[in-house]
């Protein structure tokens, strides 16, 4: 008889526990939002989430005449054209693919994106030239911009003008680190003034020749060195400095052009002649062109439709300069309803959006959306 209590108590508490409600892990619960998009739309606090007011997230992907891709995502209500409140984001591949390939959605990773002007854009070719002062190994750039490159003398295109924090890494053969990081100014009008230091040993012992070269600007110039030890500074263009110890030291240059009154700024790792152990990571721009992104490669067009069904969109030159497009995340998602492969994106953007003279700022977007691929 104890035995078949014992079994009854059992059976109930499986029962119980049977009954309790099943806990989901919070990004499967029902209802939950996968897609959605929080921004201020002119200081408006604005949210839309797929699922909730007959919202749906709208993954597909075009090819244009000229072989390029843009992934494309929707946020909007279902059953509508030109559906009012509504967001579309296009991102272009980074390259040209022949007509109808399948791709590969690698063109689409964590970094920022430019967003593609109405007129033809103007991007800045910048030949990068690195010196070591021993037999390297390795080699990491960081151009300011969010991407990098591991070449000796890399060809880098900025698509915007602007000030970038340019960072140099040189790992040599014998495992001796050197980096070097200096502001560079890109582009054209003020963003054109450069220099760059040389330095030259000046006989044996501690002695270094240095000279501004390659300065770009209109002059004249006043110069302020610091050497890097902490005992002298020098208004020269062109100083001699005699280090009281041997070593390596890090040199800073400011010129200033007295006839617009633009600064540009120069760093280098300087090695005293007899020091033999030290390693010296330095680097210089040996030229600038100009070149035309006709095929709005890797740019980035964003479309809003407000509550009157009016379209705008940032395809228009006059976007601001501290407008910008990152990707934080990117990983596979589930086949849409044409069962086409899907890439879902954690993106932050903030755009004004024109129509006509007329546009709408869109700023502090944070959105989850998916694109799609074949």
């Amino acid at each position: 008889m104890k035995i078949f209590n014992n079994c009854i108590i059992v059976l109930l508490l499986l029962a119980c526990m049977s009954c309790r409600k099943k806990e989901y892990p919070e990004s499967t619960k029902e209802g939950s939002p996968v897609f959605n998009c929080n921004m201020y739309i002119n200081g408006n606090p604005t949210t839309i989430e797929a699922g909730v007011n007959n919202y749906y997230m709208y993954s597909s992907f075009q090819q244009d005449s000229n072989g390029v891709y843009g992934f494309i995502a929707g946020l909007k209500q279902t059953d509508c054209a030109i559906c009012p409140n509504s967001l579309q984001i296009q991102i272009n591949d980074f390259k040209i693919s022949a007509i109808n390939a399948l791709i590969q959605i690698d063109s689409l990773v964590p970094k920022n994106y430019d967003y593609l002007a109405s007129n033809t854009a103007s991007y800045y070719n910048v030949q990068f030239q690195s010196s070591y002062n021993k037999q390297a190994g390795s080699y990491l750039w960081n151009f300011g911009d969010g991407t990098t490159s591991t070449l000796s003398t890399p060809n880098h295109i900025y698509k915007r003008t602007g000030k970038y924090n340019v960072s140099l890494k040189i790992v040599g053969a014998n495992s001796c680190e050197s980096s070097i990081t200096s502001v560079q100014n890109i582009g054209t009008f003020n963003y054109k003034f450069r220099t760059f230091i040389k330095a030259d040993t000046a006989g044996a012992g501690t002695a270094i020749n240095f000279s501004a070269i390659n300065t770009q600007g209109n002059g004249p110039y006043s110069y302020l060195w610091n050497f890097g030890d902490g005992t002298a500074t020098s208004t020269l263009a062109s100083p001699t400095h005699s280090y009281q110890y041997t070593g390596a030291y890090p040199v800073t240059l400011r010129v200033i052009d007295m006839f617009n009154g633009d600064t540009a700024y120069a760093k280098y790792n300087s090695v005293t002649q007899t020091d033999v152990s030290s390693c010296a990571t330095n680097y210089s721009i040996s030229g600038v062109s100009l070149s035309a992104n006709t095929l709005g490669l890797s740019n980035v067009v964003i479309k809003w439709v407000d509550a009157n069904g009016v379209v705008y969109t940032s395809k228009n030159a006059l976007q601001p300069g501290n407008s910008y497009f990152t990707i934080v995340t990117v990983q596979d998602y589930l086949n849409n309803i044409n069962n086409e492969r899907t890439k879902k994106l954690h993106v932050k953007f903030k755009c004004t959006v024109y129509n006509g003279s007329n546009s709408v700022q869109l700023d502090n977007a944070d959105a989850f959306i998916s694109v799609a691929y074949k």
